[in-house]
């Protein structure tokens, strides 16, 4: 029977733990629900249980890139709990109503007041597994796709400042400069004279070590912040409609029957019986000599395309080496 993953993403980690009991409760395997968050993940041997959880996350949605995994990871990172459990399609409405219940985080809503983007939205994210198809295999066959551009209409906002841009795909060797804030501890000594109280008694010729972490990490301070002006700020917005022009490829193949009597071929099957009887080509596949002969055959005949040619020349070529 087809699995489904489910994904819950909460804020509270009690909360989440609650989601896990109630699922093992409902008659989940206790192995296929997976928890995570980083205090659990600080412990060390909780480190590599962690790793295999992403890993999971991976093969059941298919996140190929970083950017599919950035939501999750980034509430992660923010302090949030992420519950996951895969059961049978049967169970999947279940487990999503025991998620709701405990008010999962809504990701998209989250990564926009974060200011960010990326990532999947959703609070709870599902994937079938399919069955594998049969594969048709045809011999000695050349296949010539026939390819056929769609224009797509995006928008995209951009700052108004006279700025054209121009994409265009470039490789070149590239470093930037990454600005770090780095903390350092300063200590002062100062002279002081007065008694010694009861506070300073219980610690009085005690030992003491005192440790001053110095890092690079973001502080997180806690305010009471109250209201003492408002700023209101609103924008005038204006809507227009532009048409868009530009052009579209596609492949045209077309299909020409080859023939002796085909006079539009006649070079090529000259060029083609020249070359069966020169002894550098004796017993040599037409593949194995194509190189050559489209270099030969350019300088021979400039305004011919061999594109247009090649076919006629392979056939001729076999058919003259092997006396047909």
């Amino acid at each position: 029977m087809a699995q489904q993953t489910l994904v819950g993403v909460f804020e509270d980690r009690s909360e989440a733990q609650q989601v896990a009991q109630e699922l093992i409760a409902r008659g989940i395997d206790r192995q296929n629900i997976q928890v995570a968050d980083r205090s659990a993940a600080a412990a060390g041997s909780a480190a590599k249980e962690h790793e295999g959880f992403w890993a999971s996350l991976k093969d059941a949605f298919g996140f190929g890139d970083a950017d599919d995994q950035y939501g999750y990871r980034e509430a992660y990172r923010r302090g949030s709990t992420i519950v996951s459990a895969t059961a049978e399609d049967r169970q999947a409405d279940e487990i999503a109503a025991i998620m709701q219940k405990h008010h999962p985080i809504d990701l998209d809503a989250r990564m926009a007041e974060w200011g960010l983007t990326g990532g999947r939205s959703t609070s709870t994210q599902q994937q079938q597994a399919g069955a594998a198809g049969a594969k048709r295999v045809t011999e000695g066959a050349e296949a010539i796709p026939v390819v056929e551009e769609q224009l797509r209409i995006g928008k995209r906002a951009v700052s108004k400042g006279g700025v054209r841009v121009v994409s265009r795909v470039t490789e070149k060797p590239v470093e930037e400069q990454v600005n770090l804030r780095e903390e350092r501890v300063n200590v002062e000594r100062r002279p002081v004279d007065r008694p010694l109280t009861d506070a300073d008694a219980k610690h009085a010729f005690r030992e003491r070590t005192i440790e001053a972490t110095e890092t690079a990490e973001e502080a997180v301070v806690a305010k009471d912040a109250r209201v003492v002006e408002e700023v209101v700020v609103n924008k005038d917005v204006d809507q227009r409609t532009e048409t868009v022009r530009d052009s579209v490829r596609r492949t045209d193949v077309d299909v020409q029957k080859l023939g002796a009597e085909d006079e539009r071929f006649r070079p090529a099957y000259t060029f083609a019986d020249e070359i069966s009887a020169d002894q550098r080509y004796r017993g040599r596949s037409f593949d194995e000599v194509e190189s050559d002969l489209r270099t030969s055959y350019a300088q021979r005949y400039p305004n011919s395309r061999w594109e247009d040619v090649r076919d006629a020349v392979r056939s001729r070529f076999g058919r003259s080496r092997t006396g047909a």
